[in-house]
């Protein structure tokens, strides 16, 4: 006799690991770029992240009269994270970059 099981939970989609490492490296209140398929998101200040659910919490638009708004979106749908150059590996490092 066979057994069946059903999961009708949604799978989560796999983050590639250098993202993942990159998101769970990054320490809170950093301010990064978050380029995702539909949109990017400038000078967001990142806030942190939850392996389990693959969510990335940001404050966006914090220089808007507003102060910003709170924003959670799935890591799977980003495309790519720019750091600050004083993140950066070295070997990455633009020399035309500079700190202020």
């Amino acid at each position: 006799m066979y057994h069946v099981f059903f999961d009708r939970r949604p799978t989560r989609p796999r983050l590639p690991h250098a993202l993942y490492e990159q998101l769970t490296a990054l320490p809170p209140n950093v301010e990064i770029n978050v380029h995702t398929a539909n949109e990017t998101h400038y000078n967001a200040l990142f806030l942190g992240f939850e392996p389990r659910t693959n969510n990335v919490s940001l404050l966006v638009d914090r220089f808007y009269k507003d102060e910003g708004r709170s924003l959670t979106i799935d890591a799977a749908t980003i495309t790519a994270i720019d750091l600050p150059v004083s993140m950066r590996p070295a070997s990455s490092v633009d020399p035309d970059d500079e700190e202020e």
